[in-house]
């Protein structure tokens, strides 16, 4: 780049200082309510009481207020720097300037990125004088306040780079600050939007398992916010500065091609309207079958959606465009954006790609995850915490992975859909290979009508032993208390606490257990609660877990009634 593209238009420098300097005085005020007065007070209160609050790291001071600066300021910076770009009477004037385009553009983008990065490097040296000088009795290093010195530095630059960037691409500031977020929010949202609606129309996909990849990470709000947890890495880093590099090559680009004419239309470039109008059509189309998806869970209902709001969304855009609500005569664009997308439609029915209808070699399942959710196939069943009941679960014994397998098979054959009319519960196979790839599935079934698949399965030892806490080899303390509790009020009715006791009346729980059958197991025979009593265990470690009496533990009402303690267990309740 040549020399001259990098020196300084002094007139243009006295103006910006007059128009928009404030902006870096606002900035570093807002920085300074933000973190160093905040310090101040912690050090009155010090003083004054012996008391100071336990901040973790600088991010742990008005988190939020910090998360909004960094995502307000820079964004209005950007648009009031390029602000003559979006009125014909200034942009004409600038450019008639002898000032290349490229010097102008450099000129407005560092002067910018100064009045960032100069306001944040004031505070951090207050911070450190505020730490050392008044000797504050807070666990912040120099190292932390450097931290949060790059990190704040580097994700402002991004929204400032990337602001910029979207105001090449509209001649209009509002547009501006709006496409702005909604670059922020689009990779994650469309993400969603994807897997959810690939959920309705292909049988078995499981958007949960990709939606379970920490998602949010991409979202630079959030990663912002949770900056005080998990600092940027050094990939993290590279990633945000290439995006900032790569924003202001492309702005710079599109700023000497931008035609004069641009300012005050929606989109500067005439070859991004129909990519916009499309682009809108189809976001709106996934919402609505987002929407309708969720709350209906009908396909006719889905279908509406993807009418409707692609509708709604097609429409819009072209009122935004145009600037005028007299669009609807424009109709024909929809009919062609329909035509697509029932051709895409049409193709994911066919399923091309055999997704539904693949099963893996059974001789190659290592072992078989069988469940109503994705989350412990992803963590491969490591919990923080054990519940009584694990209805979600790894099996190896060959028995129980051919009548998972077989379980598969069927619903590959049926095909079952999502339907609000029947009483349906959420199925989720997984497989594990010998070679160690994996292969997930999940669906919606009828519980009555698949019955006979779920039998063997919830009624076989090794199902039962992962299913119930007190069936486990390992996962809880001994039990040095049994309390029976009337569920409404809590009252206890009986407690036992003889250990020999409590060793037989567990032994005759678990035989219940045991036997229990898959359709108690399902409730699909809706078994009572005997006189609305509660049975809970007190652990040798102090913790409690707690199951519900049912009608179908004979074993356990055969030991209170052998020890006569039946109907003071009942509690009177009849």
């Amino acid at each position: 780049m040549p020399l001259k593209i990098l020196s300084f238009n002094r007139g243009i420098l006295v103006q910006n200082l007059r128009s928009v300097s404030w902006i870096g005085i606002v900035h570093f005020l807002l920085w300074f309510a933000a973190i160093p007065l905040q310090l101040l007070m912690a050090y009155s209160q010090q003083e004054d009481s012996g008391h100071y609050p336990e901040w973790e790291s600088l991010y742990s001071i008005s988190a939020p207020f910090q998360t909004m600066i960094v995502f307000t300021l820079p964004v209005l910076l950007a648009a009031l720097l390029f602000r003559y770009m979006q009125g014909k009477q200034s942009s004409d004037f600038m450019h008639s300037l002898p000032v290349q385009r490229a010097e102008l553009f450099c000129q407005q983008a560092v002067f910018g990125m100064l009045l960032i990065i100069g306001p944040i490097v004031l505070i951090t040296l207050l911070v450190i004088v505020c730490r050392y000088g008044l000797s504050l009795s807070v666990p912040l290093t120099i190292g932390d306040i450097i931290r949060w010195m790059w990190e704040t530095i580097v994700m402002e630059l991004f929204v400032f780079a990337a602001s910029v960037f979207v105001g090449m691409v509209t001649g209009m500031s509002t547009l501006q600050i709006v496409f702005t977020y909604i670059l922020f929010l689009f990779p994650a949202s469309i993400t969603v939007l994807l897997l959810t609606n690939t959920s309705f129309l292909l049988v078995g996909f499981s958007a949960d398992y990709y939606l379970s990849k920490n998602l949010e990470e991409i979202v630079p709000f959030y990663r912002y916010f949770n900056l005080s947890v998990e600092s940027l890495t050094a990939g993290e880093s590279l990633v945000y500065l290439f995006l900032i590099i790569l924003f202001l090559i492309f702005a710079i680009w599109l700023y000497q091609k931008r035609p004069s004419e641009a300012a005050t239309q929606a989109l500067a470039f005439p070859v991004l309207r129909p990519l916009f109008k499309y682009g809108v059509a189809f976001c709106t189309m996934l919402l609505g079958g987002f929407y309708f998806g969720v709350t209906q869970n009908q396909f006719a209902w889905i279908l509406f959606g993807y009418i409707t709001f692609s509708l709604l969304g097609f429409f819009i855009a072209e009122m935004v465009i145009e600037k005028t609500w007299r669009v609807f005569y424009k109709w024909k664009g929809y009919v062609y954006f329909a035509a697509a997308m029932v051709a895409i439609g049409f193709l994911l029915h066919l399923d091309i790609t055999g997704y539904e209808k693949r099963l893996p070699a059974l001789e190659d399942v290592r072992q078989v995850y069988f469940g109503s959710s994705v989350y412990d196939f992803i963590n491969n069943g490591e919990r923080s915490y054990m519940s009584f009941e694990q209805e979600n679960q790894f099996l190896k014994e060959k028995g129980n992975i051919r009548a998972v397998y077989a379980f598969h098979r069927q619903l590959i054959k049926d095909q079952p859909r999502p339907s609000r009319l029947t009483d349906q519960r959420q199925v989720v196979i997984g497989y594990v290979l010998k070679d160690g790839k994996r292969m997930i599935r999940q669906y919606n079934v009828p519980s009555k009508a698949y019955f006979s698949y779920y039998k063997p399965i919830l009624e076989s030892k090794e199902y039962k032993k992962n299913y119930y806490l007190l069936l486990r080899d390992q996962g809880y303390s001994p039990i040095r208390q049994v309390t029976f509790r009337h569920l409404e009020t809590g009252d206890k009715t009986l407690t036992i606490i003889d250990p020999q006791q409590i060793d037989s009346f567990v032994e005759a729980l678990k035989a219940d257990l045991m036997e229990e059958s898959a359709s108690t197991m399902l409730e699909l025979d809706s078994p009572k609660v005997v006189r609305a009593v509660d049975i809970e265990f007190l652990q040798s470690d102090g913790d409690t877990f707690t199951l519900s009496w049912k009608e179908t533990y004979t074993h356990v009402e055969k030991w209170l009634n052998d020890h006569h303690l039946l109907e003071k267990a009942r509690g009177g309740v009849e």
